[in-house]
């Protein structure tokens, strides 16, 4: 019989490139973590506040320390090879509250509307916030 040992989830978003090509926030906050990760291997985490929190897996080298604020569009690390990859790539992820949440959807500004912006607006008028 077979028996399930362990199932996972590949919820972030691998975007391939040339060999070691540049990597940059894409918002502004602080970094919190610029080490090896296990397999996301050399890792940078950046805090964006209210909860979000972005991170960029795999990475060559990292520019920024834990503790360092970061501007957006600032090349924070290089694509690379690092941790459990089978070819140079970035793995961006985005997670709330410690979650992983599907990087695409908050790339796409209606689905940011519908689901950020107008639940903000209706939980600001419910409470009767301007």
């Amino acid at each position: 019989t077979k028996e399930q040992i362990s199932t996972s989830y590949h919820v972030g978003i691998d975007f391939a490139s040339t060999a070691q090509a540049p990597i940059v926030v894409s918002n502004p906050g602080k970094v919190v973590f610029a080490d090896f990760n296990g397999i996301y291997g050399n890792m940078p985490v950046v805090d964006h506040g209210m909860g979000l929190f972005t991170i960029y897996g795999h990475c060559t080298d990292i520019f920024f320390q834990a503790g360092s604020e970061i501007a957006a569009k600032e090349k924070i690390a290089t694509t690379g090879v690092s941790g459990l990859a089978l070819g140079d790539h970035l793995h961006f992820g985005i997670l709330v509250q410690g979650v992983e949440v599907i990087p695409q959807e908050w790339m796409d500004k209606q689905w940011i509307k519908l689901n950020i912006d107008d639940v903000f607006a209706s939980a600001k008028q419910a409470i009767g916030v301007k």
